[in-house]
This record gives C-alpha cells, structure tokens and sequence, in this order.
C-alpha cells in the first residue's frame, strides 16, 4: 500500500503534465497542419479562443474586426476555428436562400435552459424552419396594423416624458430613455400593458438588468466558449447561483397565467393572446407560447432602443440633415398625408425618413459580432478559399458595411441621400445590408422595430430638439449587441415651428 501511494505521489503530477503537453501539442500541431493555417489575424487567435474572449469583454470587438480586414484582407481568423469574412459575395453563400450553413453553436448560451430552444438559439436549419413557421405570422408585415394603437399609446406617453424633461432642462442618457420606450412598447404588443419604465424613469422591475446580464452579457461570452454553458447550468441547479433567466420566466409565467384563467387587460390582440388563440387550436404548445414571450421581452428593446439612439445622434451630429427631414414631414402634413399620430403606411412613403433609418443603421448597426455559422458536409468555397466542413465562419455588419466598393468613398459619413439612388443601386446596398441580419435567419422582430421607428421619428423631429449635455461624442460597447452611451437635452420647439 505504501508502495503504491509513492508510486501515485510520482505518477500523479507526471500524469498532469503529459496530457498537458499533449494538449498543447495537439493545438500547436492543429495550427502547423490545419488547411487553413494560413489564414491571417492575431497571433494568439491561432492558438486560443481566449483572444476573442478578451476582446469580447473589452467591448470594442467591431472596430477591431473592421480594423482586421483593413490589415489582413477579407478573411481574418479570430480563433482557431472561426473566421470572419469581409467578400460581399460571402453573404448569399452563408445566409442565402437554401444555404445549408447552420448556425453554431455560439447561440445556444442566448436561449432559455431548456430543451426546447427558441428561434434565436436554435441552430438546427430544420427546427429553426418549423418553430418559425408556426409563429410567422405574428410578425408579418400585415400583422402590424393590429399593433399601431399600441404603439401610439405609448408614442403618447414617451412625449409627455420628453416634454417634462425639457420643461426642467433635464439631463438624461439617450439609450437608456429609448430602450425603456422600446421596452414598453414590447409590454404593450406581447402582454397588453406596458412595463410603466417610461412613468417609473428606473429599471423598477430589474427586467432590463435580468435581459442584459442574463441573456445578452452572459450569452456573447460563453458563446465563445460554449462548453461552458452545461456546466453552469448544472452549477445554478446545485449551488445558490443567481438566475437573472429566472427573472424574466416570472414575469412570462405570471402574465400567461392571468390570461389562460380569462382574464385579458386589453381588447386588442396582442402576441399572447394570439399565442394562446394557436394554443387552443392546437398549434402551440406551451414551450412555444413561452419561447415567443421571452423572445420578445428578451430581445424585443435593445434593438429598437439602441437603432433609434444611432438615428437621433447622427442627427444632432448633422443639423442639415435633420432640416431635411423635418422639411419632409412638414410638406406631408401640409398636403395632407400625415395623420395625427402618424401612420406606419403614412410614414413608409416618407423617402428621405426611411433612407434616414437605414443611413443610420447602416452605420451603428445594433449586432457587432460576425453572424456565425458552420460550414456544412462537403465544405464550401468561400471568398475565393476552401472552407473544411465544421469550420465556422461569418461576415460582420460593421465589416460589410464600411466597404467602399458598395457604399462608395464617403463611406464613413452620415449621408441619408445615399438611399435615394436608381433601383439597381438601391438592390445592391439591400443585398449588403445586414442590419437585421441575413437569409431564413433574419431577426424575426424586424418589422416590429421598423414599425416603432418609423411611427416614432416624426413626432420626435418636429416637437423637439436633442442636444449634447456635455461630451457630443457617445461611448459605446460591444457584448454582441453595440449600445451607446451619451448625455442629451431636449429642446421643445415653439408651434409655430413645427405647425
């Protein structure tokens, strides 16, 4: 026996130290002789996913992969097997009608602990098909009518805020104010009554924080390193581990229990009327019903909150554009075609408005991350290079969108006329325009947050003025969404101004 415990006092650390090297073998090895070994980027994304992991959590991972192309070319490795991709021609590929790229498995931390994944984590292109199939319709471009009077109601009150905030000359952040209007007109459309962030002026419920920390935050980390996600799920089952998840199921769970029981706040449709209407019919089950909630109340904010911010900075930043959209609505309502509140059907015919939404979007795209996914059986030819299968690959929207060949020299300026071009140069700017993303997996709520920027903007344009309360350059951070942060004022303009 005491034989056999020297010979494990040795053995031991030996033990440890030879599967280490190995290990370390294998990634020095897997670099030497990998097909792509050549591929460019940082030296220690050849070796490590901890790179990317540490830029991930400095927060500027957009402006360094935009940077990285400039350096590299138009494939650049950010770890040992994941690539990013700046060829135009990469997004059909990948994203493409009928393209057999699944997503990777970087999306699967985004979900809800359970089995059964929503349309965002899915990764299989089949079940993503199938789930998204039975709830399409909810956010069909024709469905939004239903939904406008919650959007006014809310438009409402979001004025009355704005109007109190000027009236004390009150300094607040931009992005924080948008996402609780974004946040609330979620409440509104998926639940029947908004989540009173915009009265409260505070997180009040914790939503926000359980959303951003919970999902968000923790979701474009460990998606980087996804092995890790069994482990802390099992980790929070077993010891006192704070679930911001848990945060939110409540509010869903509580909310889907009221209205199975009859009770309903409101005698619009809303989403979970909808979903409980399919549940009856026998087209939803409870998981789907309960995905679709917590997908909107999950991601249903920081998108609109952080697109309308870019939209409301780029024209404090550029006063003569700002002139020429409110020139445009006033000539509207001058002729008779804006109602008051503005209609979403009123409002899309507004050219220089929906060229200003897309101008700013194009530059502050609200996902700064490449849109990862994995290169089927057979692999792929992709940016004049052979891609093995497994190999997981994506294009960035700050990449895409900084190419001079489509967006022309001035790329880097706020220039809305840039939309108002010819058809063939218009279709081109579209097929590279990954604001929303690309393909079958384009952000299901897009129509959604069209909807509230598109009704919203007028108002804000032509009864009040944003100006810098302080700094005029906004900070920003990158954890797969890119929010800013700026001090503003509003200015109310006089009647006769705007009348």
């Amino acid at each position: 026996m005491i034989s056999l415990l020297v010979n494990l006092q040795y053995d031991v650390p030996m033990l440890i130290t030879s599967v280490s090297v190995l290990l370390i073998l294998r990634y020095l090895l897997g670099a030497l002789f990998s097909p792509l070994g050549d591929v460019k980027g940082p030296t220690l994304a050849r070796y490590t996913r901890l790179w990317e992991v540490y830029k991930n959590w400095q927060g500027q991972l957009e402006h360094i992969t935009v940077a990285l192309h400039k350096q590299y070319g138009s494939v650049v490795r950010l770890a040992p097997n994941r690539y990013s991709i700046s060829d135009p021609t990469a997004i059909r590929t990948i994203y493409g009608t009928g393209s057999r790229f699944s997503k990777s498995d970087y999306y699967t931390p985004f979900g809800a602990p359970l089995d059964h994944k929503d349309v965002f984590s899915e990764t299989s292109n089949e079940k993503h098909a199938s789930e998204r199939r039975k709830i399409s319709n909810m956010y069909s471009m024709s469905s939004l009518v239903s939904y406008e009077p919650f959007v006014d109601k809310v438009n409402g009150n979001f004025m009355a805020v704005l109007a109190d905030h000027a009236q004390h000359g009150r300094a607040f952040d931009l992005f924080t104010w948008m996402q609780f209007y974004a946040f609330d007109v979620i409440g509104e459309i998926t639940l029947g009554r908004s989540f009173g962030l915009l009265e409260a002026g505070h997180d009040k419920d914790g939503l926000l924080h359980a959303v951003h920390v919970g999902s968000i935050s923790y979701g474009s980390t460990v998606g980087l390193i996804p092995e890790i996600h069994p482990w802390y799920l099992w980790f929070q089952k077993v010891l006192p581990v704070k679930s911001h998840w848990k945060v939110t199921q409540r509010v869903i769970l509580r909310e889907i229990g009221v209205r199975l029981q009859g009770v309903n706040t409101s005698d619009r449709k809303d989403f979970l009327t909808k979903c409980i209407e399919l549940s009856k019919a026998g087209k939803l089950d409870q998981s789907t019903i309960n995905n679709v909630i917590g997908t909107n109340i999950g991601a249903g904010s920081d998108t609109t909150g952080i697109s309308m911010s870019a939209i409301i900075y780029f024209l404090m930043k550029h006063p003569h554009c700002l002139q020429k959209l409110r020139d445009e609505i006033e000539t509207a309502e001058r002729q008779g075609n804006l109602s008051k509140p503005v209609s979403f059907q009123e409002a899309q015919k507004l050219p220089y408005l929906q060229a200003t939404i897309k101008e700013a979007l194009r530059l502050h795209a609200a996902v700064g991350q490449i849109l990862s996914r994995v290169v089927p059986e057979g692999g792929a030819q992709i940016a004049g290079r052979h891609f093995p299968q497994g190999t997981v690959v994506g294009v960035n929207a700050w990449v895409i969108h900084t190419d001079e060949n489509i967006w022309g020299k001035d790329v880097h300026e706020f220039r809305p006329e840039r939309w108002l071009v010819e058809k063939e140069q218009l279709a081109l700017m579209d097929q590279n325009f990954l604001a929303f993303g690309a393909g079958s997996r384009t952000c299901i709520g897009k129509n959604i947050s069209l909807l509230e920027m598109t009704k919203l903007l007028p108002q804000l344009v032509r009864r009040f003025d944003f100006v810098p309360a302080g700094n005029s350059q906004w900070k920003t951070s990158n954890g797969w969404f890119v929010k800013q942060s700026i001090q503003v004022k509003v200015v109310e303009r006089t009647w006769d101004q705007f009348v």
